[in-house]
């Protein structure tokens, strides 16, 4: 026979529901902000590699022009001219432009991926990650849930999800890999429970077992109603 669910369980789950689906359309929300600055990020690379283009052309009509005078000076009979036609040259001509190559115009592209990449929330950062697995791109999920279980280790959601990952790529040792970061998760549950009651598991899992119901009716803490 089924064990009825505690109405105050049951109301938290819907509680749990309501506030998963409220993240899930921030999330979405942030995703498509993200994907805006990537696009500014696109127009801002092209208008780089346009100047770097400019700047490449300046500089080959520099050469050029240093080429041509070259050529003079190897007339011994227009020294002195050259000395005079070299001095405009000198004083009114603009200097050539250090060019900006291709190279550090995608460096500057990758730097401002990246910042848009660390500025996500961990709540986007899940959204995409399920989005991947969803889509059969189990490496993009695992780098995700690899950088969020580094950066909150402490969040028992984050361990499960790495599991998540690891059941559908479903390769070899996956399996019991993804044992052990459930098994990591239920100890982080288990840890929040007894930091928030003070109380040792024993007890809780004693008192839940009693009656369904954290309220001391069982364990080595439990009050006598008298």
């Amino acid at each position: 026979m089924a064990k009825k669910v505690p109405q105050d369980v049951a109301f938290r789950l819907a509680q749990k529901a309501r506030e998963a689906d409220k993240k899930l359309k921030a999330a979405d929300k942030k995703l498509k902000a993200a994907e805006k600055k990537a696009e500014k990020a696109e127009q801002k690379a092209e208008k780089a590699e346009q100047k770097a283009e400019k700047a490449e052309q300046k500089a080959e009509e520099s050469e050029s022009k240093d080429s041509d005078l070259d050529d003079f000076d190897n007339f011994d009979d227009f020294d002195d001219f050259d000395e005079e036609s070299e001095a405009p040259e000198q004083s009114g001509g603009d200097a050539p432009a250090e060019a900006e190559t291709p190279e550090s115009s995608d460096s500057g592209l990758d730097a401002l991926l990246k910042q848009a990449s660390d500025s996500e929330s961990s709540e986007l950062k899940v959204e995409r990650a399920n989005k991947l697995t969803s889509e059969g791109d189990f490496a993009g999920a695992l780098e995700i849930w690899k950088e969020l279980t580094t950066s909150e280790g402490e969040s028992p959601v984050n361990w499960r999800g790495l599991a998540s990952v690891l059941d559908a790529r479903d390769r070899e040792g996956d399996s019991a890999k993804a044992t052990t970061a459930r098994q990591h998760a239920d100890r982080l549950e288990t840890q929040a429970i007894t930091d928030a009651t003070g109380r040792n598991m024993e007890d809780i899992i004693a008192d839940l077992l009693d009656d369904g119901e954290l309220n001391f009716s069982a364990g080595s803490d439990a009050k006598d109603d008298q």
